[in-house]
């Protein structure tokens, strides 16, 4: 049976290609695509054909999920626009998640126009996750919104980040400031800087929060069929089987730490930027590091990528981050952004 969003797609009136390649259940030996910019780069992952696919233009948009940067890190490496949204905003019904407590379905697309359109109309048709209220907007956007102020945040990304990321990132604060658009950091705020540090630990729990959601089904598939599955998949299953209970309800705690202080953010700025990514895309078949796609997932957030940037022929792109249920304020920021710096 079709899944969800799938169901939903079929029922708006979508063609649908047929599934593309991604690592083993979203977190194992990377796949064997390519960056469609350059063969020699990886596209990212784990939406890794997702990516390929609409960054070649061989679709107009694509489905990918994230549990941790899967949607926002390919389309940084692809040249995408892309929707990780809301938690519980898009209807995960049939799918398999690594971390269901915060994994997302998301989309990929050519253009801020097809990615909402898609999202839209998964939401209206089949709506949200049960007990959540969906994807709130109206069906089309309007005129790209000037942003009056953004936070910048650095995440814990920022110390490994690569200097053409970290060049081309601090340029575009720049040019945002001589555009009128006040920009606040962790140097301004102390409620920003207490936030940061908060961020700094996501990297200290948030694998022990994936091992422990995904000990099952995981270790059922191990035990079917453990010839089936490659070793690298299987270290990451195993990872859970020496947690406790106990160890995952600090985990939580640790999590609803990071959560409370970005709730005491809201309202102080239209939105938070940062990177999607701290590399360009990698050489080879490396998925990437997922540093700059945590927070979202984590936070339950809404995030945009809005490519924005290049370097070497290969993109890079900016994220966009709002609070909850802000999908649809965030796009209108990155349409403005899009005119502004892309004409």
């Amino acid at each position: 049976f079709d899944a969800a969003h799938v169901y939903a797609l079929r029922q708006g009136g979508a063609v649908l290609l047929g599934k593309t390649t991604l690592p083993e259940l979203g977190s194992g030996e990377p796949a064997a695509t390519r960056n469609p910019f350059n063969l020699d780069y990886s596209p990212g992952g784990s939406s890794t054909g997702t990516a390929a696919a609409v960054g070649a233009a061989m679709v107009p948009v694509a489905i990918g999920n994230q549990g941790r940067g899967s949607i926002l890190r390919p389309a940084s490496f692809c040249g995408n626009v892309a929707l990780k949204p809301t938690y519980g905003a898009l209807h995960s019904g049939g799918m398999l998640w690594r971390s269901p407590s915060y994994s997302v379905l998301g989309i990929h697309g050519g253009n801020l126009t097809d990615v909402w359109r898609t999202a839209y109309r998964i939401a209206a048709i089949v709506g949200g996750d049960p007990g959540h209220p969906g994807l709130y907007g109206a069906a089309d956007l309007g005129p790209g919104k000037k942003p009056a102020r953004l936070i910048r945040l650095d995440t814990a990304g920022w110390e490994t980040a690569e200097g053409p990321c970290k060049d081309r990132f601090e340029a575009f604060v720049a040019n945002l400031q001589d555009h009128g658009v006040e920009i606040l950091s962790r140097h301004d705020d102390h409620d920003i800087e207490t936030f940061e540090r908060a961020l700094a630990t996501i990297p200290s729990f948030q694998p022990d929060l994936a091992a422990w959601e995904i000990k099952w089904p995981a270790l059922l598939l191990r035990d079917m069929g453990r010839d089936q599955i490659k070793d690298r998949l299987v270290e990451r299953f195993e990872a859970g089987e020496s947690m406790s209970l106990d160890d995952y309800r600090q985990s939580l705690l640790a999590l609803q730490s990071v959560r409370d202080c970005f709730a005491a953010l809201e309202g102080k700025a239209d939105s938070f930027i940062t990177l999607s990514t701290p590399t360009m895309p990698p050489l080879g078949s490396s998925t990437g590091d997922s540093v700059f796609g945590d927070p979202s997932s984590c936070l339950e957030a809404p995030a945009w990528n809005i490519p924005l940037f290049e370097d070497r022929g290969l993109p890079m792109g900016v994220q966009l981050l709002g609070h909850k249920h802000q999908d649809y304020e965030l796009a209108h920021l990155g349409r403005w952004m899009m005119e502004t710096f892309l004409g």
